[in-house]
Order: structure tokens, then sequence, then C-alpha cells
């Protein structure tokens, strides 16, 4: 018995194999996330409870079971269908992977703007103006 479930784990985890990248990604923003949160609760004097903490985990379950059913329909439902358009494999997994990246670096810069008191648009705006008055002072 405990060989079939070792094979069955196997299975599992060949058959997840083409995905890894994604699944480590998407886990490396939701810490990231976790980490920028944590600081700014500390720099701006806010409570840490074990409630908010819990979110965490059940966070980082719902989005890595989500990529992994969304592969397994990518692959058996609707991997045909967008090979019509497109000739990347695993297409609909990896936009949702980036759609939850993009959620997690977002929900990192409002953390960075409340912990420094800073807009980042704003302060990327004049980088670039002043980028553009010093190429403009070189020619």
């Amino acid at each position: 018995m405990k060989s079939i479930l070792n094979y069955i784990l196997v299975s599992f985890c060949l058959f997840f194999a083409p995905i890894k990248g994604l699944l480590i990604a998407v886990g490396v923003a939701i810490a990231l996330d976790t980490i920028f949160g944590i600081f700014k609760a500390i720099r701006i004097k806010e409570e840490i409870t074990s409630r908010r903490m819990s979110n965490i985990v059940s966070k980082f379950v719902l989005y890595e079971m989500a990529i992994l059913l969304l592969f397994a329909m990518d692959k058996f439902l609707l991997g045909e269908f967008f090979k019509i358009w497109f000739e990347i494999d695993n297409f609909f997994t990896k936009v949702v992977a980036i759609i939850l990246i993009f959620i997690e670096m977002t929900s990192i810069k409002e953390n960075f703007e409340v912990a420094f008191n800073v807009n980042i648009w704003k302060l990327l705006k004049t980088t670039i103006q002043r980028a553009k008055y010093i190429k403009n002072e070189i020619e």
C-alpha cells in the first residue's frame, strides 16, 4: 500500500513539474508581500495579530491551489483552444500567475508607500524628468 501511495505522489509531482517555476514565483511574491507588510506594521507601530498572520497561510494555499487547478484545466480543456491563437504552452496558467504576482506587487507598493510616506509614481516621474533634463544638457 505504501508503494502505491509513493507512485501516486510521484505521479502528481511529475504532472505539475512544468509549472514549478510559476508556483515558486507566486510563493516568493507572497513572501515579499508578507515581509513588506510586517515591516510597514512595525514602522507605523501597528499591531501584528495572529489572525492577520494566519491570512497569509490561507492566501498561499488559495493561490497555489488555484494555479495547480488552472494548470490541469489548461492541460486538458483549454490548451488546444489557446494554441489556435498563441503558441505558448500553459498560456492560461501563466496569465493567471502573472495576475496574482501583479496583485502582490501592488500590495508591496502600497506597503512601501505607507511605511516611508512616499509616492512611488511621483518619485518615478521626477526621476524621469531629471533624466530627460540631464540628457538635454549633455546634447
